[in-house]
C-alpha cells in the first residue's frame, strides 16, 4: 500500500550544548547494560510484512550497552564568542542518570519509494540523531529505535511521505513496548520526536498513554516538535490530546512541548507544511525560551561540520563561514524566538539578535530551498534552541523526580 501525505521531511542540521552532566542526570542507581557488539551489515532488507523483534539490539540506535552506542559518541564542540575568541567544550553524558529518553528521528530517507527496509547504513539516520536526541545523554539514558519510516519523495509538483504509516507506526510501539518491558524498570521517561517522529510519537500517546493512566505517571513531558499537535484555540488541552496539555510554565510536568520554526524573514507562505491552524483548532506552540526560564537570547546554537546529507545544509546569511577541528561548532546568544500567530497560523518566529559589537561570522541558519516548497526552518527546529529544550527538559525532570 503507498499512501502520500504532506508529512513532514526532516533530517540533520544543527546541535546542542553540554559541557557537564546536570543534576538532573547524576545520581541514580543505573543497572549496569550488558555490552552487546552492533553488526548491521546483513541487515539490508528487514521485509515490509513481520513485525520487527526489537529484543534485537542492532536495531537500536542509542541503547545503553550497544557497542556502540550512538548517543555516546563524539559530540564536543567550538564555541564562536561573542568577541571573536574561540574555546572547546566537550560532551559529558551523565555517569548515572536518574531518567531516560525515547528518541524517535525524523525523516531520514529520501528516496522517495516506499518504506526503509535497509539498515545496514545509518549515516542519515546519525545526521538527525547527533544534532536532536543524542544531546539529552548529558540527562538521560537515550533509547532511540531504527524503523521502517515512510520516504519523502515528489509527485505532482507536491513534497510528501511515500509508503505505509501504519508500518512506521507499528515498529515505533513495538520498539516502545520492548522499552518498557526490558529496559524501563519503573523509570520516568521523556519522549523526544521531530517531523515524522513527532507523528509516530502523536499515534504513540494514543495508543498506549491516553486510557493508562499509570504510563502517564512515568511520564515526565514529551517533546512533538516539528509536527501537528492542535488544541482547542485558546485552550491547553482537548485537541489531540485529551489528557497531555501543552507545557506553559518552567518545570511543569505531564505535558507536550511543541513548536514549528519559521525565520522572521521568511514568515509561513501559503504552502506552507507546519503551523498552520484549521477551524477552532490552533496548532501549539511553546516557547523553550520561556520552558527554560531564558529571558535573552538563545543559550547555544550548532553546527555540524560534516553532513551524509548535503542538500540541507543552511545556505543563508551568505558569508565565510569559520573553520573549526570540532565535529560540531557553538554559537552562544545569536538567536530570539517567539511564538505568534499571524495570518492564520501559530508557530515559532525566530529572528537574530546578536549581542551588539559581535565579531562573529553568523551561523548559517536558514535553506532557501525547505523555505521554497513551505518547510521554514523545519530541519532547524531542536538546533537553534536546543540547549533551551534541554534546560527545560531538566527542570522539568527536577519536578517529576523530587529535586
Amino acid at each position: 500500500m503507498h499512501i502520500r501525505t504532506l508529512l513532514p521531511i526532516a533530517v540533520l542540521l544543527l546541535v546542542p550544548s553540554a559541557c557537564s552532566s546536570d543534576d538532573a542526570g547524576k545520581e541514580s542507581e543505573t543497572p549496569s547494560p550488558t555490552s552487546y557488539k552492533v553488526d548491521r551489515s546483513d541487515m539490508t532488507d528487514v521485509g515490509t510484512t513481520a513485525p520487527l523483534d526489537y529484543e534485537d539490539r542492532n536495531l537500536w540506535v542509542c541503547a545503553p550497552g550497544n557497542d556502540p552506542d550512538e548517543c555516546t559518541r563524539n559530540l564536543d564542540f567550538t564555541v564562536f564568542l561573542p568577541d571573536g575568541t574561540t574555546r572547546i567544550e566537550k560532551h559529558v553524558p551523565a555517569k548515572d542518570p536518574k531518567f531516560d529518553c525515547f528518541y524517535v528521528y525524523p525523516t531520514v530517507d529520501l528516496t522517495g519509494t516506499t518504506n526503509t527496509t535497509n539498515f545496514s547504513d545509518i549515516s542519515h539516520v546519525l545526521d538527525a540523531l547527533m544534532s536532536q536526541g543524542a544531546r539529552f545523554s548529558r540527562l538521560c539514558r537515550v533509547f532511540a529505535p531504527l524503523y521502517r519510516q515512510s520516504a519523502i519523495g515528489s509527485s505532482g509538483g507536491s513534497i510528501g511521505l511515500v509508503g505505509d504509516p501504519a508500518l512506521a507506526i507499528g515498529d515505533v510501539e513495538d520498539a516502545f513496548d520492548v522499552y518498557m518491558n526490558e529496559f524501563n524498570q519503573g523509570r520516568k521517561f521523556v519522549l523526544i520526536g521531530h517531523s515524522q517522529g513527532t507523528f509516530m510519537l502523536q499515534a504513540l500517546y494514543k495508543s498506549r498513554f491516553e486510557d493508562d493512566e499509570a504510563l502517564r505517571s512515568q511520564l515526565i513531558s514529551a517533546l512533538l516538535v516539528g509536527g501537528g499537535p492542535t488544541v482547542p484555540t485558546g485552550e491547553k488541552v482537548g485537541g489531540s490530546f485529551q489528557t497531555l496539555p501543552a507545557c506553559s510554565a518552567p518545570g511543569e510536568t505531564g505535558c507536550v512541548i511543541a513548536y514549528n520554526s519559521f525565520a522572521k524573514e521568511a514568515p509561513p507562505p501559503e504552502n506552507a507544511a507546519f503551523g498552520r491552524d484549521a477551524g477552532d483548532q490552533e496548532v501549539i506552540c511553546t516557547s523553550p525560551l520561556v520552558l527554560s526560564n531564558n529571558s535573552g537570547r538563545s543559550r547555544m546554537t550548532y553546527q555540524p561540520k560534516t553532513f551524509a546529507t548535503p542538500t540541507f545544509v543552511p545556505n543563508t546569511p551568505e558569508g565565510e563561514f569559520p573553520e573549526f577541528d570540532t565535529p560540531h561548532a557553538g554559537f552562544p546568544e545569536v538567536f530570539h524566538g517567539e511564538c505568534v500567530k499571524k495570518n492564520g497560523f501559530h508557530y515559532f518566529e525566530v529572528s537574530l539578535d546578536a549581542p551588539p559589537g559581535d565579531k562573529r561570522a553568523v551561523a548559517p541558519y536558514r535553506n532557501t530551498l525547505t523555505e521554497g516548497i513551505g518547510f521554514g526552518l523545519h530541519v532547524a527546529d531542536y538546533n537553534l534552541f536546543l540547549d533551551d529544550v534541554i534546560e527545560a527538559v531538566r527542570l522539568q525532570a527536577e519536578t517529576a523526580l523530587g529535586k
